[in-house]
Protein backbone atom coordinates (compact mmCIF):
# COMPACT_ATOMS: atom_id res chain seq x y z
CA UNK A 1 0.00 0.00 0.00
CA UNK A 2 0.91 3.39 -0.98
CA UNK A 3 1.11 6.35 1.81
CA UNK A 4 -1.71 8.51 1.57
CA UNK A 5 -1.36 12.20 2.92
CA UNK A 6 -2.56 11.82 6.41
CA UNK A 7 -0.54 8.47 6.74
CA UNK A 8 3.03 10.27 7.91
CA UNK A 9 1.10 11.82 11.06
CA UNK A 10 -0.45 8.85 11.82
CA UNK A 11 2.76 7.05 11.97
CA UNK A 12 4.25 9.51 14.19
CA UNK A 13 1.32 9.22 16.25
CA UNK A 14 1.28 5.12 16.35
CA UNK A 15 4.94 4.83 17.21
CA UNK A 16 5.31 8.26 19.50
CA UNK A 17 2.53 7.33 21.56
CA UNK A 18 3.51 3.74 22.29
CA UNK A 19 7.02 4.45 23.12
CA UNK A 20 5.96 7.75 25.17
CA UNK A 21 3.85 6.08 27.24
CA UNK A 22 6.63 4.31 29.10
CA UNK A 23 9.98 6.18 27.89
CA UNK A 24 12.00 8.26 30.81
CA UNK A 25 10.58 12.03 30.05
CA UNK A 26 14.37 12.89 28.73
CA UNK A 27 14.17 11.00 25.90
CA UNK A 28 10.84 12.52 24.73
CA UNK A 29 12.21 15.72 22.51
CA UNK A 30 14.82 13.48 21.18
CA UNK A 31 12.45 10.30 20.20
CA UNK A 32 9.89 13.05 18.17
CA UNK A 33 12.94 14.36 15.95
CA UNK A 34 14.09 10.75 15.14
CA UNK A 35 10.41 10.58 14.43
CA UNK A 36 10.41 13.64 12.11
CA UNK A 37 13.56 12.70 10.51
CA UNK A 38 12.75 8.88 9.20
CA UNK A 39 9.13 10.17 8.31
CA UNK A 40 10.24 13.14 6.22
CA UNK A 41 12.90 10.78 4.70
CA UNK A 42 10.65 7.85 3.70
CA UNK A 43 7.36 8.98 2.96
CA UNK A 44 7.12 9.44 -0.67
CA UNK A 45 4.31 8.36 -3.09
CA UNK A 46 6.63 5.27 -4.10
CA UNK A 47 6.78 3.83 -1.23
CA UNK A 48 5.60 1.23 0.62
CA UNK A 49 3.92 2.09 4.15
CA UNK A 50 4.81 -0.76 6.04
CA UNK A 51 8.94 0.35 4.93
CA UNK A 52 7.96 3.51 6.33
CA UNK A 53 6.17 2.11 9.57
CA UNK A 54 9.34 -0.19 10.20
CA UNK A 55 11.74 2.51 9.67
CA UNK A 56 10.13 4.99 12.23
CA UNK A 57 9.24 1.79 14.55
CA UNK A 58 13.09 1.16 14.21
CA UNK A 59 14.11 4.76 15.19
CA UNK A 60 12.59 4.62 18.32
CA UNK A 61 12.91 1.24 20.08
CA UNK A 62 16.65 1.50 19.17
CA UNK A 63 17.04 3.86 21.69
CA UNK A 64 14.57 3.89 23.75
CA UNK A 65 15.16 2.02 27.32
CA UNK A 66 12.37 -0.24 29.04
CA UNK A 67 10.41 -0.39 26.16
CA UNK A 68 10.59 -4.22 25.64
CA UNK A 69 10.15 -5.30 29.23
CA UNK A 70 6.87 -3.27 29.80
CA UNK A 71 5.25 -4.97 26.20
CA UNK A 72 6.40 -8.08 27.10
CA UNK A 73 4.34 -7.66 30.25
CA UNK A 74 1.17 -6.56 28.47
CA UNK A 75 1.86 -9.56 26.07
CA UNK A 76 1.90 -12.11 28.35
CA UNK A 77 -1.30 -10.97 30.22
CA UNK A 78 -2.77 -10.38 26.70
CA UNK A 79 -2.35 -14.23 26.00
CA UNK A 80 -3.32 -14.96 29.28
CA UNK A 81 -6.82 -13.72 28.38
CA UNK A 82 -6.95 -15.14 25.35
CA UNK A 83 -6.31 -18.79 26.40
CA UNK A 84 -8.70 -18.43 28.71
CA UNK A 85 -11.45 -18.57 25.69
CA UNK A 86 -9.90 -20.36 23.55
CA UNK A 87 -12.06 -23.72 24.39
CA UNK A 88 -15.23 -21.69 23.75
CA UNK A 89 -13.99 -20.17 20.69
CA UNK A 90 -13.32 -23.70 19.15
CA UNK A 91 -17.07 -24.51 20.39
CA UNK A 92 -17.98 -21.94 18.29
CA UNK A 93 -16.29 -22.69 15.24
CA UNK A 94 -17.17 -26.93 15.66
CA UNK A 95 -20.54 -25.23 15.51
CA UNK A 96 -20.40 -24.58 11.87
CA UNK A 97 -21.65 -26.89 9.76
CA UNK A 98 -19.40 -27.70 7.12
CA UNK A 99 -15.87 -27.37 6.71
CA UNK A 100 -16.00 -24.39 4.64
CA UNK A 101 -18.45 -22.82 7.74
CA UNK A 102 -16.20 -23.86 10.19
CA UNK A 103 -13.05 -22.06 8.63
CA UNK A 104 -15.28 -18.95 8.08
CA UNK A 105 -16.12 -18.78 11.55
CA UNK A 106 -12.38 -19.46 12.30
CA UNK A 107 -11.23 -16.23 10.14
CA UNK A 108 -14.18 -13.93 11.77
CA UNK A 109 -12.79 -14.85 15.26
CA UNK A 110 -9.17 -14.01 13.90
CA UNK A 111 -10.26 -10.76 12.58
CA UNK A 112 -12.38 -9.59 15.49
CA UNK A 113 -9.20 -10.52 17.46
CA UNK A 114 -7.74 -7.70 15.49
CA UNK A 115 -8.19 -4.79 18.51
CA UNK A 116 -5.27 -3.10 18.95
CA UNK A 117 -5.57 0.79 19.26
CA UNK A 118 -3.54 3.48 16.92
CA UNK A 119 -3.19 5.34 19.81
CA UNK A 120 -1.01 2.69 22.64
CA UNK A 121 -2.62 0.32 24.37
CA UNK A 122 -3.83 0.90 28.06
CA UNK A 123 -3.54 -2.58 29.18
CA UNK A 124 -3.62 -5.64 28.06
CA UNK A 125 -6.31 -7.34 25.60
CA UNK A 126 -9.03 -8.71 27.29
CA UNK A 127 -11.00 -10.04 23.85
CA UNK A 128 -14.33 -9.12 25.00
CA UNK A 129 -15.68 -8.53 21.68
CA UNK A 130 -14.47 -12.62 21.00
CA UNK A 131 -16.44 -13.40 24.11
CA UNK A 132 -19.67 -11.24 22.89
CA UNK A 133 -19.28 -13.22 19.34
CA UNK A 134 -19.24 -16.37 20.51
CA UNK A 135 -22.46 -15.93 22.77
CA UNK A 136 -24.47 -13.99 20.55
CA UNK A 137 -23.42 -15.47 17.41
CA UNK A 138 -24.78 -12.82 14.87
CA UNK A 139 -21.53 -11.51 14.10
CA UNK A 140 -20.77 -10.24 10.49
CA UNK A 141 -17.60 -8.92 9.10
CA UNK A 142 -17.32 -7.64 5.74
CA UNK A 143 -16.00 -9.95 3.15
CA UNK A 144 -14.74 -10.00 -0.23
CA UNK A 145 -14.01 -13.32 -2.07
CA UNK A 146 -14.68 -17.02 -1.60
CA UNK A 147 -11.73 -17.39 1.21
CA UNK A 148 -12.47 -21.28 1.66
CA UNK A 149 -11.80 -22.26 -1.81
CA UNK A 150 -8.88 -20.02 -1.81
CA UNK A 151 -7.49 -21.91 0.94
CA UNK A 152 -8.81 -25.70 -0.70
CA UNK A 153 -6.81 -24.44 -3.70
CA UNK A 154 -3.68 -23.56 -2.08
CA UNK A 155 -0.57 -26.21 -1.23
CA UNK A 156 1.30 -23.68 0.39
CA UNK A 157 0.36 -20.51 3.07
CA UNK A 158 2.37 -18.00 4.15
CA UNK A 159 0.60 -16.53 7.44
CA UNK A 160 1.85 -13.63 8.82
CA UNK A 161 0.63 -12.45 12.50
CA UNK A 162 0.53 -9.36 13.81
CA UNK A 163 -0.50 -8.78 17.54
CA UNK A 164 0.11 -11.31 20.60
CA UNK A 165 -2.89 -12.63 22.38
CA UNK A 166 -4.59 -11.64 18.83
CA UNK A 167 -1.95 -15.45 17.91
CA UNK A 168 -4.35 -17.31 20.05
CA UNK A 169 -7.17 -16.82 17.65
CA UNK A 170 -5.16 -17.63 14.41
CA UNK A 171 -3.93 -20.47 15.94
CA UNK A 172 -7.63 -21.44 15.10
CA UNK A 173 -7.49 -20.96 11.39
CA UNK A 174 -3.53 -22.44 11.18
CA UNK A 175 -4.98 -25.65 12.76
CA UNK A 176 -8.41 -25.79 10.51
CA UNK A 177 -5.95 -25.17 7.29
CA UNK A 178 -3.68 -27.75 8.24
CA UNK A 179 -6.70 -30.11 7.68
CA UNK A 180 -7.30 -29.43 4.40
CA UNK A 181 -3.84 -30.13 3.76
CA UNK A 182 -1.53 -27.13 2.55
CA UNK A 183 1.50 -27.06 4.26
CA UNK A 184 1.64 -23.61 6.63
CA UNK A 185 4.78 -21.57 7.41
CA UNK A 186 4.02 -18.89 10.15
CA UNK A 187 5.56 -15.48 10.31
CA UNK A 188 6.37 -13.77 14.01
CA UNK A 189 8.59 -10.67 14.57
CA UNK A 190 12.18 -11.31 15.47
CA UNK A 191 12.40 -9.57 18.70
CA UNK A 192 10.01 -6.77 20.66
CA UNK A 193 7.76 -4.47 18.27
CA UNK A 194 5.29 -3.50 20.69
CA UNK A 195 3.24 -5.90 21.33
CA UNK A 196 3.34 -7.74 18.36
CA UNK A 197 3.60 -11.82 18.58
CA UNK A 198 7.12 -13.19 18.82
CA UNK A 199 8.80 -16.62 18.70
CA UNK A 200 7.59 -17.40 22.40
CA UNK A 201 4.33 -16.19 22.02
CA UNK A 202 3.68 -18.54 18.87
CA UNK A 203 4.69 -20.99 21.17
CA UNK A 204 2.77 -20.24 24.34
CA UNK A 205 0.13 -21.73 21.86
CA UNK A 206 1.09 -24.41 20.48
CA UNK A 207 1.72 -22.78 16.77
CA UNK A 208 5.50 -24.04 17.19
CA UNK A 209 4.28 -27.26 16.84
CA UNK A 210 1.10 -26.99 14.85
CA UNK A 211 2.66 -25.42 11.69
CA UNK A 212 5.42 -26.36 9.28
CA UNK A 213 7.74 -23.76 9.53
CA UNK A 214 8.28 -20.97 11.76
CA UNK A 215 10.35 -17.93 10.77
CA UNK A 216 10.70 -14.49 12.28
CA UNK A 217 10.87 -11.27 10.46
CA UNK A 218 11.61 -7.54 11.38
CA UNK A 219 8.81 -5.52 11.98
CA UNK A 220 6.46 -5.78 9.08
CA UNK A 221 6.87 -8.18 6.19
CA UNK A 222 7.62 -6.08 3.22
CA UNK A 223 8.56 -8.94 0.30
CA UNK A 224 10.75 -6.60 -1.75
CA UNK A 225 12.51 -5.65 2.04
CA UNK A 226 12.99 -8.76 3.96
CA UNK A 227 16.09 -11.40 3.88
CA UNK A 228 16.44 -13.82 1.23
CA UNK A 229 15.29 -16.60 3.59
CA UNK A 230 12.18 -14.98 4.21
CA UNK A 231 11.90 -13.93 -0.04
CA UNK A 232 12.15 -17.41 -0.47
CA UNK A 233 9.38 -18.34 1.86
CA UNK A 234 7.07 -15.77 0.12
CA UNK A 235 7.92 -16.90 -3.20
CA UNK A 236 7.14 -20.39 -2.76
CA UNK A 237 3.75 -19.72 -1.19
CA UNK A 238 0.89 -19.88 -3.53
CA UNK A 239 -1.30 -18.22 -0.76
CA UNK A 240 -0.25 -15.21 1.62
CA UNK A 241 -2.59 -14.48 4.45
CA UNK A 242 -2.15 -10.82 6.56
CA UNK A 243 -3.51 -10.15 9.99
CA UNK A 244 -3.55 -6.57 10.99
CA UNK A 245 -3.11 -2.99 9.92
CA UNK A 246 0.42 -3.40 9.09
CA UNK A 247 0.05 -6.56 7.13
CA UNK A 248 -2.14 -5.02 4.97
CA UNK A 249 -0.19 -1.59 4.50
CA UNK A 250 2.75 -3.80 3.87
CA UNK A 251 1.52 -6.31 1.47
CA UNK A 252 -2.16 -4.83 -0.36
CA UNK A 253 -0.40 -4.19 -3.89
CA UNK A 254 2.53 -5.90 -3.12
CA UNK A 255 2.30 -9.58 -3.81
CA UNK A 256 2.94 -9.87 -7.03
CA UNK A 257 -1.06 -10.88 -8.10
CA UNK A 258 -0.15 -13.63 -5.96
CA UNK A 259 -3.73 -14.51 -4.20
CA UNK A 260 -3.86 -12.76 -0.60
CA UNK A 261 -6.04 -12.72 2.50
CA UNK A 262 -6.27 -9.77 4.34
CA UNK A 263 -7.95 -10.11 8.17
CA UNK A 264 -8.00 -6.70 10.32
CA UNK A 265 -10.19 -3.94 11.82
CA UNK A 266 -10.31 -0.70 9.36
CA UNK A 267 -9.02 1.92 12.29
CA UNK A 268 -8.60 4.68 9.80
CA UNK A 269 -9.69 6.88 6.81
CA UNK A 270 -6.83 5.77 3.94
CA UNK A 271 -7.55 2.12 4.34
CA UNK A 272 -11.00 2.60 4.50
CA UNK A 273 -10.66 4.12 1.23
CA UNK A 274 -8.44 1.22 -0.15
CA UNK A 275 -10.72 -1.18 1.31
CA UNK A 276 -14.07 0.33 0.63
CA UNK A 277 -15.38 -0.28 4.27
CA UNK A 278 -16.18 1.96 6.43
CA UNK A 279 -14.09 3.08 9.43
CA UNK A 280 -14.76 0.61 12.47
CA UNK A 281 -15.89 -2.30 10.21
CA UNK A 282 -13.84 -5.44 10.30
CA UNK A 283 -13.07 -7.14 7.26
CA UNK A 284 -12.07 -10.55 5.53
CA UNK A 285 -10.47 -9.56 1.88
CA UNK A 286 -9.36 -12.38 -1.06
CA UNK A 287 -7.18 -10.36 -2.97
CA UNK A 288 -6.62 -12.24 -6.26
CA UNK A 289 -4.68 -11.44 -9.63
CA UNK A 290 -5.62 -8.21 -11.17
CA UNK A 291 -7.33 -7.88 -8.01
CA UNK A 292 -4.45 -5.63 -6.52
CA UNK A 293 -5.02 -2.03 -8.12
CA UNK A 294 -8.56 -2.34 -7.46
CA UNK A 295 -9.90 0.36 -4.82
CA UNK A 296 -12.45 2.06 -3.39
CA UNK A 297 -14.97 -1.05 -4.80
CA UNK A 298 -17.50 -0.63 -2.28
CA UNK A 299 -17.10 -3.99 -0.85
CA UNK A 300 -20.34 -5.95 -0.03
CA UNK A 301 -21.57 -7.19 3.58
CA UNK A 302 -21.79 -10.86 2.78
CA UNK A 303 -21.81 -14.33 4.34
CA UNK A 304 -19.27 -16.63 2.59
CA UNK A 305 -21.62 -19.91 3.30
CA UNK A 306 -23.33 -21.08 0.73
Amino acid sequence: MKPDVECGVCCMHWVYGRVASYADKKELPGLATRLMDALVRDVKPSANLGSVCNSAAFSALASSSGIADRYEKLKRESNENAVALLSRAWAYVDAGRTDREKLERSCFLAAASNIAPLNSPSGAYTFQEIARIIDRDDFTPVVTGDVYHAVKESRRVLYITDNAGEIGFDSLVVALIKRMGPRVTLVVKKSTFFEDATFEDARFFGLDKGVDRLVTADGFFVPLEVPRDLRECFTESDLVIGKGTGSFEALSGETGGKPSIFMLKVKCGPIARETGVDEGDVVIRLDQAGDEMRVKTGASRQVLTS
